[in-house]
C-alpha cells in the first residue's frame, strides 16, 4: 500500500514560511539588499578579523605584483592630484587655482597642528556596508588619532539602524522598545532621519554608550523636536549632563549640549515620554574624529530619500571638516553598461551631493569609488562590466559638484584586481567586504594621500 499523498499540507506550509521570510527581511533588517548583506557581511565582533568566507574557484591571473602596493606607484595627473585622489579647482583655473576642494580638511589640520582650531578635526564617513563595519573607518580614526591625537568617538548612533552597523571606539546596549528607521532599511515618511541617516523612536527606552578607551569631554544629543515630544536625560559617568526637552509645536532639529571638565567613559540615555534621537556626538577639545555614518544596504536611491533642506541643515551643524561618502557596491550588483539607470547615475550621484555642498559650502567633500567586484561567468570571477562606467560616473558627479575624487577601483589595480585580492586574502568571497588586512591596506593608503595632500597644502 503507497504512503498517503500529503504534498497539499506541505505546500501551504512552505507557502506561510517564505511569507514569513519576506516579512522578516522587510522589518527587521530592511529589505532583500539587506538581506543579501547579512550572507555575505561578517559576522564576528567589529575587533576580530572577519572570516573571508567559503573557498571558491577563481580565474588564473597575473599575480606578481601586491595590489596595495598601487597606492604609491599611481603616477599624478596634476600637481594637486596625490595617487588615487584626484583634487578638483572650485576658484580659478588648475595653473591658477585659488581654492581646492581638499583645502578646507587640509587648512583644519594645519589649525589643529598649531593649536589653533580649538575643537577636534572631524571627518564624517558615509557609505553602505563596506563602509558600515568600521573596519575601514576605524582604522582611519586610529591613524587620525595617532597623528593628531584622541578626539573621541565622534557621531555615534543610539541605537544603530542595522546589526552591522558597527563602531570599534565604543559599545552599545539599549533596553525597552525602539524603533529606527534609516534611509536603506525602514524608511519614514517625513524624511527627517538626521545627520547620520537614521533615527530612532521610544516611548520610555533607555541605552547605554562605552568608550573603549580614553574619556570624552564634549557630548551633544542630536534629536527630533516634535509636537507631543518628552524629554532624553543622559548622565554620564553618574551624574546628569543633559537633560532635554523635546516637546514643539512643529518637527525641527533641536540639540542640547554639555562640556564635562573631566571628561566620561560612560554614558547613559533615559527617556520620559515618545522622544526621536539622531544620535549623540562624543569629542574631546583636540585631536580627530572619525564618524563611522555607513548603513547597510545603501545605494544612490535610498540616499535620496533623505530630506534635503533637513540633512543640509543637519551638516551644518555637525561642521565636519571633510565629509567622505563611499557607495556603489550594491548598484554593480544590478547595474550592467548598457542600462537606463546606469546612463543616468551620475546625475543622481549629483543630487546626493548637493546637500553635502550646501551643509557645508567651506569643507572638504570627497567620493570614494566602491572596490572592484567580479562576478561568477563560466567558472571564473572577472571584473564585473559595469565598474569603469560607475567608477568614472561618481568621478565626474564629484567634480560636477566641487568634490575630490579617490578611486579605489584604480588604487587596488583596476579590472581583475577582486579576484586577485581574494587570492590575497584582502576580500571576501562575495567580492564586495574586505577583510581586516584589505581593510586596513585601504583605510591606510587614503590617510597617506590625506597626508600627504596635507603636507602639499602647507608646503605651498
Amino acid at each position: 500500500m503507497s504512503a498517503p499523498d500529503r504534498s497539499w499540507t506541505i505546500a501551504p506550509t512552505l507557502a506561510w514560511f517564505g511569507l514569513a521570510v519576506c516579512i522578516g527581511i522587510r522589518f527587521i533588517d530592511g529589505h532583500v539588499d539587506a538581506f543579501a548583506d547579512r550572507l555575505t557581511a561578517k559576522r564576528t565582533p567589529a575587533a576580530t578579523t572577519p572570516a573571508i568566507g567559503a573557498p571558491v574557484v577563481v580565474a588564473e591571473a597575473n599575480d606578481t605584483e601586491d595590489a596595495s602596493d598601487a597606492a604609491v606607484k599611481l603616477p599624478s595627473s596634476g600637481d594637486h592630484d596625490i595617487g588615487a585622489l584626484d583634487d578638483v579647482c572650485l576658484d580659478g583655473k588648475d595653473d591658477a587655482c585659488k581654492r581646492w576642494a581638499m583645502d578646507g580638511f587640509y587648512r583644519a589640520v594645519g589649525d589643529a597642528k598649531a593649536g589653533k582650531l580649538g575643537r577636534a578635526v572631524r571627518i564624517s564617513w558615509y557609505g553602505d556596508s563596506v563602509v558600515a563595519t568600521d573596519a575601514i573607518p576605524g582604522r582611519l580614526r586610529t591613524r587620525m588619532q595617532t597623528e593628531l591625537g584622541d578626539g573621541g568617538p565622534g557621531f555615534v548612533y543610539i541605537v544603530p539602524p542595522h546589526r552591522f552597523c558597527e563602531h570599534e571606539a565604543i559599545t552599545r546596549s539599549s533596553g525597552g522598545s525602539w524603533l529606527t528607521h534609516a534611509i536603506s532599511t525602514t524608511q519614514v515618511a517625513d524624511g527627517l532621519y538626521g545627520v547620520g541617516g537614521s533615527s530612532t523612536e521610544t516611548d520610555g527606552g533607555r541605552a547605554t554608550i562605552k568608550l573603549v578607551a580614553g574619556k570624552a569631554t564634549n557630548v551633544e544629543l542630536y534629536y527630533l523636536a516634535q509636537p507631543k515630544g518628552g524629554t532624553a536625560t543622559i548622565s554620564a559617568d553618574g551624574a546628569e549632563v543633559i537633560h532635554a526637552a523635546t516637546l514643539a509645536e512643529q518637527k525641527q532639529a533641536a540639540w542640547s549640549t554639555a562640556k564635562l571638565e573631566a571628561g566620561a567613559g560612560q554614558f547613559k540615555i533615559s527617556t520620559e515620554g515618545r522622544v526621536r534621537l539622531f544620535g549623540i556626538d562624543l569629542e574631546n577639545d583636540h585631536g580627530a574624529v572619525v564618524d563611522n555614518l555607513g548603513i547597510v544596504s545603501v545605494n544612490v536611491k535610498s540616499f535620496l530619500a533623505n530630506d534635503a533642506a533637513h540633512w543640509s541643515a543637519e551638516l551644518g551643524h555637525r561642521s565636519a571638516d571633510l565629509v567622505m561618502i563611499m557607495i556603489g557596491a550594491n548598484e554593480a550588483q544590478w547595474l550592467s553598461p548598457g542600462d537606463h539607470d546606469t546612463k543616468d547615475y551620475a546625475s543622481r550621484y549629483e543630487k546626493i551631493l548637493e546637500p553635502i555642498r550646501k551643509g557645508r559650502p567651506d569643507a572638504a567633500c570627497l567620493v570614494v569609488s566602491p572596490t572592484d567586484q567580479a562576478e561568477a561567468k563560466d567558472g571564473e570571477y572577472p571584473s564585473r562590466p559595469v565598474m569603469p562606467l560607475l567608477v568614472e560616473a561618481q568621478r565626474t558627479a564629484a567634480h560636477a559638484q566641487g568634490c575630490a575624487f579617490y578611486s579605489t577601483y584604480r588604487w587596488m589595480g583596476g579590472k581583475g584586481s577582486a579576484q586577485k585580492w581574494f587570492r590575497k586574502g584582502l576580500v571576501g568571497s562575495d567580492f564586495q567586504h574586505l577583510s581586516r588586512k584589505g581593510a586596513n591596506k585601504m583605510a591606510d593608503a587614503v590617510f597617506d594621500a590625506l597626508l600627504a595632500g596635507f603636507h602639499q597644502y602647507a608646503g605651498k
